[in-house]
């Protein structure tokens, strides 16, 4: 690269590092308010908890956000050095960031107008985030070719795509079957009423858009670890075959169940219990396929020894949370049932709030911070703490989790503690991090 180009690189990056701090004071505080607005020792702890619109909304404006950031730092993480893609990340993802953060904040009911029309506004921003990426991971791919750029292709891919039913989704839910000859003719077309047709596009829209999330943030974690030889180690390699294909089949599975009648089947039904195919594809290709490729990459020898361990925690609390205790609820729902009269649906509720809050969100967000910091932070003891902190509380949070819905759900319980404790223990250490970037940025970025 010509010394002007460098230098323009530099210049660009230099913005970009500055939206990215900028990013991560900003989810820091969203992250902080959402305790305020609702605590999961409050709204969720009921067998009959229902979804609270202004509390999605402002999950909305989180996890909006933190795809922005992910998309950031991937096209550092690549490498992806095209002037007009990186802008278009950049601006984008201020957009979407400001609007549907704010938009959040106010978006109380579908009636306020305002601030609904900021979110459905950064929820273009996000397309045009999710479009961009997708071209970014696959001319990645296409110069380099790792699987780890296509796996991130795929998933941007399918990011994208579970946007849009999430669009068509949030039309019906906030102007109904409206215009009526397109919703009702489609719906009358696929065989559905209209209401059932918006039910399966918000089921497939959410499925699919944290499955896709957790992939990128998987391989982030991946392709940022530096690699000593050139090809990574059969583990990793067979991780992300597996995540690949998983990312394809689940794609393919939540678009039929979105526009159609078709949903996908309960696999070794007995009773109540079974496990939804769905999950298992979610949860084996996409889940367990990252931790086996994060773990080859923590047994490869090299650099950044700190990342490559952080991460596979974070991506086995994803697999213990999600798929080991998301299975065991589903083959015993006969004992958890969530809304109905079961000795656990209590339990169940509980979990349907942590693996969804825990796993899905403070998770994967730990991880894209632990990329930051190596990416972007001179190394050194201060980095190392934030680091051990944010790690740390993660499973002191789990641990809690695990108390909480297992076998104490009281409010102010022995889990309760320990869940706070461990966010707590986040938060330090996120703050952290945002000094060392502030103070410690690096000089160069290869």
């Amino acid at each position: 690269m010509s010394r002007e180009n460098a230098a323009g690189f530099q210049s660009r990056f230099s913005t970009e590092h500055k939206v990215i701090i900028g990013m991560l004071i900003w989810l820091t505080l969203l992250t902080i308010g959402s305790t305020f607005i609702s605590t999961p020792f409050q709204s969720e702890v009921s067998a009959a908890a229902n979804i609270i619109y202004p509390n999605v909304m402002y999950l909305h404006g989180m996890l909006i956000g933190m795809v922005g950031l992910i998309a950031l730092i991937a096209m550092d993480v690549f490498q992806c050095r095209h002037a007009g893609l990186r802008g278009l990340i950049l601006w984008g993802t201020l957009g979407a960031t400001v609007l549907s953060g704010l938009g959040g904040i106010f978006d109380r009911s579908v009636h306020d107008v305002f601030p609904l029309w900021m979110q459905i506004t950064s929820f273009f921003f996000l397309d045009e985030i999710l479009l961009t990426l997708t071209i970014s991971m696959y001319t990645a791919a296409r110069r380099s070719g790792q699987l780890v750029a296509w796996t991130s292709a795929a998933a941007a891919l399918s990011a994208f795509l579970a946007a849009v039913m999430g669009h068509i989704a949030g039309w019906m839910l906030d102007f109904g079957a409206y215009p009526r000859a397109l919703i009702l003719g489609y719906a009358h077309l696929a065989g559905l009423r209209w209401q059932d047709w918006m039910a399966n596009l918000i089921g497939s829209h959410s499925h699919e858009m944290v499955a896709a999330v957790i992939t990128l943030v998987t391989c982030l974690a991946i392709a940022a670890v530096p690699v000593r030889s050139e090809r990574r180690s059969r583990m990793t390699g067979f991780g992300l075959w597996l995540m690949l294909a998983g990312v394809i089949l689940m794609t393919l599975m939540y678009i039929v169940a979105g526009f159609t009648q078709l949903q996908p089947p309960t696999l070794f039904a007995h009773g109540p219990n079974g496990l939804a195919s769905d999950d298992l594809i979610t949860g084996v290709g996409v889940m367990l396929g990252g931790f086996i490729a994060l773990l080859g990459v923590a047994l490869e020898h090299g650099n950044e020894r700190l990342l490559r361990y952080g991460s596979l925690v974070a991506s086995s609390l994803i697999v213990l949370t999600v798929v080991v205790g998301g299975y065991y609820i589903e083959f015993h729902e006969n004992i958890f049932g969530a809304g109905g009269a079961a000795p656990g649906a209590v339990s169940d509720a509980v979990f349907t709030w942590w693996h969804q809050d825990f796993a899905f969100f403070l998770v994967p967000s730990t991880m894209v911070l632990l990329v930051a910091l190596v990416r972007l932070v001179q190394p050194g003891r201060a980095r190392d703490y934030a680091m051990y902190a944010v790690v740390a509380g993660e499973i002191i949070a789990f641990l809690g989790g695990v108390i909480f819905v297992f076998l104490d759900t009281a409010t102010g319980g022995l889990g309760f503690v320990a869940i706070t404790l461990g966010f707590l223990a986040v938060i330090t250490g996120t703050v952290l991090a945002i000094v060392q970037l502030l103070s410690k940025p690096v000089s160069v970025v290869d």
